[in-house]
């Protein structure tokens, strides 16, 4: 990956207060710890499997993913997010791709939320959405320096810049995205898929889980198992045995 070692630091300061660019870490993905006050750590690279598999919207739900999704496309993403042509352009695809990868958060409520959205408890960043299925995300630890710098520079307005409710706003702003070459287009469906397939990898409790990303049903999850990497098989029974 790029030299992380000469990134700046992410800080309450960084970036202007209404409608600008923050001036962020380049790779925030590296960054396992931030703080509104500007401390991170950047100890590790994305998250371990970024894979994807395009499937179709089921039962109402958004489509799990609209294109496969490479394991360095979220860098990629980042990267081109520095380069959009004016500071609010910047700030729209930073907050699309930080609420989209930390916090599962698409298109029905990336563009809608305020700095007092986000919350810090007990060391822990959250992001408060409203309808549909209401709720406080946790925001994945890497991303969290992002998110709180983003809501330190918002101001009056949404993370993503300006006041604007547009039900496509998120779609809106990622026509206006300038992709480089050979880079991956932004799509906060795309993004949410990818935070999803995240925690599967992880193991993320599935309760947990659909009460994090406001889900119904599991047959959304079920279009992401094939990014799940498969255990070994006396690794697999070990676990299913009730071991570790």
């Amino acid at each position: 990956m790029p030299g992380a070692g000469h990134a700046p630091d992410v800080g309450r300061g960084a970036g202007p207060r209404h409608g600008g660019a923050v001036h962020l870490r380049r790779h925030p993905e590296l960054a396992e710890q931030g703080h509104v006050s500007g401390t991170a750590a950047a100890t590790r690279a994305t998250p371990h499997h970024q894979g994807a598999v395009g499937a179709a919207a089921r039962g109402g739900q958004p489509p799990a993913f609209c294109c496969s999704l490479l394991p360095d496309d979220l860098e990629l993403l980042w990267r081109d997010a520095q380069h959009q042509g004016t500071p609010a352009r910047q700030r729209a695809a930073q907050a699309l791709i930080a609420l989209g990868a930390g916090a599962g958060l698409d298109g029905r409520w990336c563009t809608r939320v305020a700095a007092a959205d986000v919350i810090r408890q007990d060391g822990i960043v959250f992001v408060r959405v409203g309808e549909p299925m209401a709720r406080q995300v946790p925001v994945l630890a890497r991303w969290e320096g992002v998110v709180c710098d983003l809501a330190a520079s918002a101001g009056d307005e949404f993370l993503v810049g300006g006041h604007s409710l547009a039900k496509n706003r998120a779609s809106n702003l990622a026509m206006k995205f300038k992709v480089g070459h050979g880079h991956p287009a932004l799509s906060a469906a795309r993004l949410r898929s990818a935070w999803l397939a995240h925690h599967l990898v992880v193991r993320t409790r599935l309760p947990d889980l659909m009460r994090a990303a406001g889900l119904s049903g599991v047959t959304v999850l079920s279009d992401l198992l094939a990014d799940v990497p498969v255990l070994k098989d006396e690794q697999a029974a070990a676990m299913l045995r009730g071991g570790r």
